[in-house]
Formats: structure tokens, C-alpha cells, sequence
């Protein structure tokens, strides 16, 4: 299996988004690199384009739970992911990844499609993230979704924002956001 290629021959209406397998798991850290490129041009956030990523057993726990989704633009040839973990009656996005060539194509929107019917079939009302409030595919791009910023985040999300500063990831940048399961993707 392969992580994206350019996609000349593909359009992204015909990119299937699926639940990832545990053999998905291998292919995710360079899809989510390739994405990492957008922080080149980012203000004092470059080294986060050279950055580890998720480590595989990470995501192979959420596979197992069933919170990873994946696009796959054709047979063993993914191009985006989302980590996801339910918490109480919120699910929350660890981590939208889309290949620098395949995005601005919607993929991301579809991978959050999924996640949120996934989060009101399993009864929880809510999706949340946190993310850079200042960089225009992020806390802007979450917004037109519907996504709405939370301050304070309360405990989780503050938890999740302290483990993010230990990482070195700048919190006066970073923003935690939430949206209803029930609301319509623009």
C-alpha cells in the first residue's frame, strides 16, 4: 500500500472514505508529513513540518476503536486519515492529516463527514479539537464548518492543550473548538 501520488487521474468525489485496518496504520506517518509541509510557511511554527508525527501504536489503538478513518483515492492508495477517541459524549479529533497533493479538494470535509456519523450513531453529541486559532486551515477552516472556539476549555480539552505544550506546540496560538453532531457540514 501506498501514501498518496499526485492525483492527475482520480477526482475527489470518487476518493472513498472507509475505517482504517490495522494494515492502514504503516501508511498514516507519511501522509501526515506530507501535510506537515503547510507549516514551512507558517510564522515560527516551521520545525513543526519536520516534526514526529503520530507514532504507529497510537494509531493502531484507535483503529482498534474503531475512530480512524481513512481516504483512499484507489485500492491501497490512501491520501488522508483522521484519528479520533470518544470521550464521555464527545468525540475528539486527534489529528486530520490530507496529502499536500490531494488537498483543497473537500477530503478533509468528507473525513469529518465520517467522523460525525459515526459520534451520533454511537449516541455522543459532539466533536471537538484543538488546533492553531491563526492559521487559515485551521481554526478558520474548522469555523466554516461549524466548529465554534471554547473558552475556557474546560478540563479535557485543557489536558489535552497542556499535553500539546509539552510537545512545544506555542498555546497562546492554539484554540480548542467544538460542534454539534446534529449540524449540517457546509
Amino acid at each position: 500500500m501506498a501514501a498518496a501520488a499526485a492525483p492527475h487521474h482520480v477526482p475527489p468525489h470518487a476518493v472513498r472514505i472507509r475505517h482504517a485496518t490495522l494494515q492502514d496504520a504503516a501508511h498514516l506517518l507519511a501522509i501526515e508529513q506530507s501535510a506537515a509541509g503547510l507549516f514551512r510557511g507558517a510564522a515560527g511554527l516551521e520545525g513543526l513540518a519536520d516534526g514526529p508525527g503520530m507514532a504507529q501504536p497510537e494509531h493502531e489503538r484507535l483503529i482498534l476503536q474503531g475512530a480512524v478513518w481513512v481516504a483512499e483515492a484507489a485500492p491501497g492508495q490512501l491520501v488522508g486519515f483522521l484519528d479520533a477517541e470518544a470521550f464521555g459524549q464527545e468525540l475528539h479529533l486527534w489529528e486530520l492529516s490530507v496529502h499536500a497533493d490531494w488537498q483543497r479538494m473537500g477530503i478533509g470535509t468528507r473525513l469529518i463527514q465520517a467522523a460525525q456519523a459515526h459520534a451520533a450513531a454511537q449516541g455522543l453529541v459532539a466533536l471537538t479539537l484543538t488546533t492553531f486559532a491563526d492559521l487559515p486551515w485551521s481554526a478558520p477552516a474548522y469555523a466554516r464548518l461549524g466548529f465554534r472556539p471554547i473558552s475556557p476549555p474546560g478540563p479535557r480539552l485543557q489536558w489535552v492543550m497542556d499535553v500539546e505544550a509539552t510537545h512545544g506546540l506555542p498555546m497562546g496560538r492554539r484554540v480548542a473548538m467544538r460542534m454539534g453532531v446534529d449540524r449540517p457540514l457546509i
